[in-house]
């Protein structure tokens, strides 16, 4: 399976981000695109890009240029993208933007021109320059370059040219975990597997495929999964992941586990009383874990149910009184800041 397709072809936020950049092509509306630093699984992105931009720029062609910092946006396009005679005719006395849009003959006017490696704000602010000066001089041709300056900088304003601002969103990562982890089907805990994943991977897409591609192992041992998969992975780009140590592991793994179990151990409290409330109350008045008289079966706590339960004798089903027993036992880990093992949450899941 390809999780660059799953990010840009099913995420909200990426299907947008697609639109805009598409329609500034269409209309021939340079622009500058800020992205995050390490953009998920760039190369679908830039594939993405030019599947749709097929259905209408037949007459031009896009070109992805690596910028260097240090040089002169006007020059680099200069030496780039055009001929030696349409070099050598150039004199210092006039800008580079001015030169270039004033001649009608030149091939990169039916360019889309990608310039990618923008990192700093200045180097930004000399191509916003160049490309605004550009566009001044270039609109009395009848066909212009068109510039997308991929930058990932600080944030930046640029006079006189749009920006489309990109960033990667917790609820895109959400959704993109769950539907990764549908589709590599290597567990059958899945939406356990994509909480894990997400919250470990601190919103980088990328490391959350790569946890998910564990499987089980992920489930079993969630730190010592992650420290592999972190140690021995890099992004799309050949790039390594941010660094996690085991405590902030075990944190981001607990929490996960909070988020999907305390809800089903509510409920499965909540059931019970509701099913034996009339049991329930001939135990009352009875002191709670703080010290509190619970009078109403609704107040009562996992660790005081267990207790009436325990000495109940068979007044409880035993399968309620093993169901309260897992309830406490795992309420007690969590609450001590510890993970819940493997067969106690599929047991656990088991009850939804």
């Amino acid at each position: 399976m390809n999780p660059g397709s799953i990010w840009w072809e099913q995420i909200g936020n990426s299907l947008r981000l697609l639109t805009k950049i598409t329609h500034n092509l269409r209309d021939c509306q340079s622009a500058v695109l800020q992205v995050p630093t390490g953009l998920p699984w760039r190369q679908s992105f830039y594939e993405a890009i030019d599947v749709r931009r097929s259905a209408f720029s037949g007459e031009r062609r896009l070109v992805r240029l690596q910028w260097k910092t240090g040089r002169e946006p006007g020059e680099f396009v200069l030496d780039e993208l055009c001929s030696n005679r349409v070099r050598a005719d150039y004199w210092p006395g006039q800008s580079y933007a001015e030169y270039l849009g004033s001649k009608s003959e030149l091939m990169m006017n039916d360019y889309y021109i990608w310039i990618v490696g923008i990192h700093n704000k200045a180097d930004l602010s000399k191509w916003g320059e160049f490309v605004s000066r550009y566009h001044r001089v270039a609109k009395q041709l009848e066909t212009f370059a068109v510039f997308i300056l991929e930058y990932d900088g600080a944030d930046a304003d640029v006079p006189d040219v749009e920006k489309i601002i990109y960033s990667v969103e917790n609820y895109d990562c959400r959704v993109f975990s769950l539907e990764a982890a549908a589709a590599l089907g290597n567990t059958d805990l899945r939406n356990y597997q994509a909480e894990l994943a997400l919250s470990i991977c601190s919103n980088n897409p990328e490391l959350c495929f790569s946890l998910l591609t564990a499987g089980s192992k992920l489930l079993q041992n969630p730190v010592q999964a992650s420290l592999e998969i972190i140690s021995n992975t890099y992004s799309s780009d050949g790039l390594p992941f941010l660094s996690l140590n085991e405590q902030e592991i075990q944190s981001a793994a607990w929490e996960a586990t909070i988020v999907l179990l305390f809800p089903v151990l509510e409920r499965r409290r909540m059931d019970f009383i509701c099913r034996n409330e009339a049991e329930l109350a001939r135990h009352l008045p009875i002191s709670n874990s703080n010290g509190d008289s619970v009078t109403d079966p609704r107040d009562l706590e996992i660790g005081t149910l267990y207790y009436i339960v325990r000495s109940g004798g068979k007044e409880f089903a035993a399968a309620d009184v093993e169901a309260i027993r897992l309830c406490r036992k795992v309420r007690n880990l969590l609450a001590h800041n510890k993970l819940v093992p493997l067969d106690d949450v599929q047991k656990i899941y088991n009850w939804k």
